[in-house]
């Protein structure tokens, strides 16, 4: 496994955690609680694919 697939898998694990801990105050504060969540979670799957044709 290479440093971009681990680096995909880590970004992927990171911005899932930080989602689901974040999803308790979406009612709250709507797309601003998950957004940034989301686009780590997003951009690992990136990385850990572009990682895999490597």
């Amino acid at each position: 496994m290479n440093r971009k697939t681990q680096a995909g898998i880590a970004g992927m694990a990171v911005g899932g955690l930080w989602l689901l801990a974040n999803l308790r105050h979406f009612q709250a504060q709507g797309f601003v609680a998950i957004g940034m969540p989301l686009v780590i979670l997003v951009l690992g799957g990136i990385y850990f694919a572009w990682g895999r044709k490597e």
